[in-house]
C-alpha cells in the first residue's frame, strides 16, 4: 500500500515540533524568501535552545558554539558548514536550491570593536549580495548581563563605525537587529540579521 501526504497533512503531523515544520518547510521551499525566513526561523530556534541550555555552555569556545550552532542546523535538514572557504573562512554558510546561499559570522561578545571586525569580515570578505545571495547575519554569543543594552550599544556602535548601514530593531523580535546597506562589491543591497543569544548565567542561589 503506496502512502501519499500532501503539505497540509505534514504541517499538522509536526505542528508541535518546530524544527521538524523547519524542515518540512524546506523540502516545498520554492523561492530565496521562503528559505531565508525558514533559516532565521532556525537561527531563532537554536539560539532558544542554547539559552534555556545555558548553564552547561559556560566554558565553550567561540569555535565550539559555531559548531554546535552547525550541528543544530544540520539536524533540522540545512546543508550547513562551518569554517567553509569563500572569499576566506565563513564561520556559518546555508546553501539551498537555486544558488540559494546565506552566510553567517559568529562571535562572542567581548569587545564592540571584535563585533565590528566580524561585520567587517562577513560584508567585505564573504558576502557578495547577489541575487539568492542577499541576505546573511551575525549571531552574537552573549555572556554579559542584559542582552538588550547590549544590542542597543551595539546597533550604535555599528552606526558610527558603518555609516552606509541603516536599519532598526525587529518589531516580533526585539533583541534583533536588522541592518542594510550597499554592497561595495556588487552594487546591490545586502540584509544582516544580527540575533543574539543570550548564555549569561549567574545564580544568586550558587554556593
Amino acid at each position: 500500500m503506496e502512502l501519499s501526504f500532501t503539505l497540509r497533512d505534514l504541517e499538522m503531523m509536526t505542528r508541535n515540533n518546530e524544527p521538524d515544520q523547519i524542515r518540512v518547510g524546506m523540502w516545498f521551499a520554492t523561492t530565496h524568501d521562503e528559505r531565508r525566513k525558514l533559516v532565521e526561523r532556525a537561527i531563532d530556534w537554536v539560539s532558544l535552545e542554547f539559552t534555556r541550555t545555558r548553564q552547561d555552555r559556560q566554558d565553550r569556545t567561540e569555535d565550539a558554539l559555531t559548531g554546535d550552532v552547525v550541528t543544530a542546523l544540520k539536524a533540522m535538514g540545512f546543508q550547513a558548514n562551518h569554517d567553509t572557504k569563500i572569499g576566506g573562512h565563513c564561520d556559518l554558510i546555508i546553501e539551498a536550491a537555486g544558488n540559494f546561499m546565506w552566510l553567517g559570522e559568529a562571535k562572542i561578545h567581548g569587545a564592540y570593536d571584535w563585533l565590528v571586525s566580524g561585520f567587517q569580515q562577513l560584508d567585505t570578505r564573504y558576502a557578495m549580495a547577489l541575487p539568492g545571495q542577499d541576505h546573511g547575519g551575525m549571531i552574537i554569543f552573549c555572556y554579559n548581563k542584559n542582552t538588550k543594552a547590549l544590542m542597543d550599544e551595539w546597533c550604535n556602535r555599528l552606526r558610527a563605525a558603518r555609516a552606509d548601514v541603516e536599519g532598526g530593531f525587529d518589531e516580533e523580535a526585539p533583541l534583533v537587529l536588522r541592518t542594510r546597506h550597499i554592497h561595495q562589491a556588487t552594487g546591490l543591497p545586502f540584509n544582516v540579521r544580527h540575533t543574539p543569544i543570550s548564555l549569561n548565567f549567574e545564580p544568586a542561589d550558587k554556593r
